[in-house]
C-alpha cells in the first residue's frame, strides 16, 4: 500500500481541508468528478467514485448534513486526487495513471463505507416533514 501512504503524506488532505470550507469548490470537485468517471479504465470502481462525488454534492447543497468533517476531508482528499491529473502516477501514462487512482478510490471507499452507507440510507429514504401528511388537522383524522 505504497500509494496509500504516498497519499496519506502529501498535500492531498489539506487541499481537502480548504476545499471543504467552500461550498462552490465542492460542488465544482463533483462536477469534475462526474466527468473523471467516464474515462475508461476505472470500470472496478466507477460506482464508488458516483457515490463519492454524489456525497460531496450533497454536502456542498446542504442537501446531507449527517456528515462527520473528517470523513468528509478523506472523501473530498480522495476525489480531489483522483481528477488531477498530477498525482503519484501521472494519468498522461495511460494504463499505469489510472491505476493509483483507481487504487485511493476503493481505499477510500473502504474506509468510509460506514459514512457512505449512512449517506446512502438517508438520502434513499423520503424526508416526511414536507408531506402533505405530516400536518393533519382533526378533520383529516376524521376521514
Amino acid at each position: 500500500m505504497d500509494i496509500i501512504n504516498k497519499f496519506l503524506h502529501s498535500k492531498w488532505l489539506t487541499k481537502a481541508s480548504k476545499c471543504i470550507k467552500s461550498p462552490t469548490a465542492m460542488s465544482k470537485l463533483a462536477l469534475s468528478a462526474g466527468i473523471y468517471i467516464q474515462k475508461n479504465g476505472l470500470h472496478s470502481v466507477k460506482e464508488h467514485l458516483q457515490l463519492m462525488a454524489d456525497y460531496i454534492r450533497d454536502v456542498a447543497s446542504g442537501k446531507y448534513k449527517g456528515y462527520k468533517k473528517t470523513h468528509l476531508t478523506l472523501i473530498v482528499a480522495a476525489v480531489l486526487y483522483v481528477v488531477s491529473p498530477i498525482d503519484i502516477i501521472p494519468d498522461f501514462l495511460i494504463v499505469a495513471g489510472l491505476i493509483d487512482d483507481a487504487a485511493i478510490i476503493a481505499w477510500a471507499f473502504n474506509e468510509m463505507s460506514k459514512e457512505l452507507a449512512q449517506y446512502k440510507k438517508a438520502i434513499e429514504q423520503p424526508d416526511t416533514s414536507t408531506d402533505d401528511y405530516a400536518i393533519m388537522d382533526e378533520e383529516d383524522l376524521q376521514a
